[in-house]
C-alpha cells in the first residue's frame, strides 16, 4: 500500500514538473519576443478564418511581425511588409472596448486584427512614421 502511494506521489511530482517546465518555456519565449520593444497584445484572424488566434505583434523597421501566444518557435507566424500594409476598416466591439481592424497586405491578402484602442494608436503611428518610398527619377 505504501509503495503504491509512493509511485503515485512520484508520478504527480513528474507531471507537476512537466507543467511548470512548459509554463517556463512559454513565459521565456514571450519575454524574448517582447524584449525588442514595440510589442503589443493582439489577436489575428485570416479573412476566411472563423477563429481568432491570440498573439503578440512586434513593430520592426520595415515589417509587422505577429507571434502566436501559445507556441515554442521564435520565428514570427505572420509577417506583413510595412509599405504594403493598409488599414481598410475599423470597428469598436465589446466591453472593455476592443478595436477590430481589417487590413490588407500585398496583393489583397486581407486579415483582421483585434487590438486595444491604445495599441491601435501605436499601429497607426508606426504606419504613418514610415520613411517615404524612394522613387527613381530626376529629382
Amino acid at each position: 500500500m505504501a509503495s503504491d502511494l509512493t509511485i503515485i506521489a512520484w508520478a504527480a511530482a513528474v507531471v507537476a514538473l512537466a507543467v511548470m517546465g512548459a509554463a517556463l518555456v512559454l513565459a521565456t519565449r514571450l519575454i524574448a519576443i517582447r524584449h525588442s520593444g514595440g510589442a503589443v497584445d493582439c489577436a489575428l484572424r485570416g479573412d476566411k478564418d472563423t477563429r481568432w488566434r491570440p498573439g503578440v505583434a512586434v513593430y520592426e523597421t520595415g515589417r509587422l511581425c505577429w507571434y502566436r501566444s501559445y507556441g515554442v518557435g521564435l520565428r514570427p507566424d505572420a509577417v506583413f511588409d510595412r509599405r504594403s500594409l493598409r488599414l481598410v476598416a475599423r470597428y469598436l466591439v465589446g466591453d472593455p472596448l476592443t478595436t477590430v481592424v481589417r487590413a490588407e497586405a500585398g496583393a489583397g491578402a486581407a486579415f483582421w486584427l483585434a487590438l486595444s484602442p491604445d495599441a491601435l494608436t501605436g499601429l497607426l503611428a508606426w504606419l504613418e512614421a514610415a520613411p517615404q518610398a524612394r522613387f527613381p527619377g530626376p529629382c
